[in-house]
Order: C-alpha cells, then sequence, then structure tokens
C-alpha cells in the first residue's frame, strides 16, 4: 500500500495528494482553460454587431432561420439575464478554477466552491425560462437535439467529476 505522507522542507510530516486527485485536478486546469477562452469568446460574441454579423451570414443561407435568431437577439438584449449570461459563465469559470486550485492544495473548501461553480451555470436555464430552450433552435430540428445532448452530456460530466472529488474529500485536510 502507497504511503500517503511525505515530509515538507522543515522535516514535518504533510499529506501527499493521490494520484486520481491529481488526474481529477489536471483535467479540471485544462478544462478550466478552455472554458475561459470559450467565456472570452462567448463575450465577443454576444456583442450587438457580432451578433447582427452572425445574423447576416445565417440570412444568406437561411433566412427563417436568421429571423429567428434576430428576435431570440431582441429578446436576450431584453432580459437582465441575458446581458449578464456571458459575464457570468467567465465568473463560474473562475470559480471553479479557483476551487480546483484549493483541491490540488488539499484544502476541502475548494470542493464546495467547485460544486457550486459546476452546478450555477445550469441555474440559468430557469431563470431565463422559456427564452433558454429557444436559443437552441426551433422545435424538433436537428440542431435542437444536438444542442440538448450537448447540454446533457455536460451536466453529466460534471456531476461525475463532482462525485469524484467528493470520493477524494478524505485526502483534503484543511
Amino acid at each position: 500500500m502507497e504511503e500517503n505522507i511525505v515530509l515538507d522542507e522543515n522535516g514535518l510530516d504533510k499529506p501527499k495528494r493521490s494520484q486520481v486527485l491529481k488526474v481529477l485536478c489536471i483535467l479540471s486546469f485544462v478544462m478550466c482553460g478552455l472554458s475561459f477562452l470559450s467565456g472570452i469568446w462567448g463575450i465577443y460574441q454576444s456583442t450587438p454587431e457580432a451578433m447582427q454579423k452572425n445574423i447576416e451570414q445565417v440570412r444568406s443561407v437561411n433566412p427563417e432561420m436568421a429571423d429567428q435568431m434576430e428576435n431570440q437577439m431582441i429578446e436576450m438584449q431584453d432580459s437582465a439575464y441575458g446581458k449578464i449570461a456571458p459575464y457570468l459563465a467567465l465568473i463560474y469559470t473562475l470559480l471553479s478554477f479557483l476551487g480546483v486550485m484549493m483541491m490540488w492544495n488539499l484544502v476541502k473548501k475548494g470542493f464546495y466552491i467547485y460544486a457550486i461553480a459546476e452546478i450555477l451555470p445550469y441555474t440559468g436555464f430557469v431563470l431565463m425560462g422559456k427564452n433558454s430552450l429557444s436559443m437552441m433552435g426551433p422545435p424538433g430540428g436537428s440542431g435542437a437535439a444536438i444542442a440538448m445532448g450537448v447540454m446533457i452530456f455536460m451536466i453529466i460530466i460534471d456531476l461525475v467529476f463532482v462525485v469524484l472529488y467528493a470520493k477524494n474529500l478524505k485526502e483534503m485536510t484543511k
């Protein structure tokens, strides 16, 4: 059995993180980096100019879908949550990173910060009501089905990570 105690620079015992916790944290660090870049891109794409440019590109291919996108853009700009959602996504990513960083350092509070940061983004669907699902595309369309599948997959991945971190709470001491 592997010993989970190492000596620090003062010769005192300090806990060592397990391989499972190392892998979880490294995967989470990578995901936080990708999410941060995605969040920055989302903030840029949520500007009215960028949204209008995207609508015009879609209009050349599918005018009906462009009209729907334009209506969604107007609804998002009228919604307080729609205006701050891209910034909240970035804040959730930074909170998640903070939680993982704390767990890397074996601080138990990091788990709770991480868990909250992973669950909070899904509250947006509750706050936006029917508008949140309409942003995925027309009901019954393949785009909506793909978006819903991706969202369900992300929820499952988030839950798996939260559960795996929870199983490693006993290693975290502080």
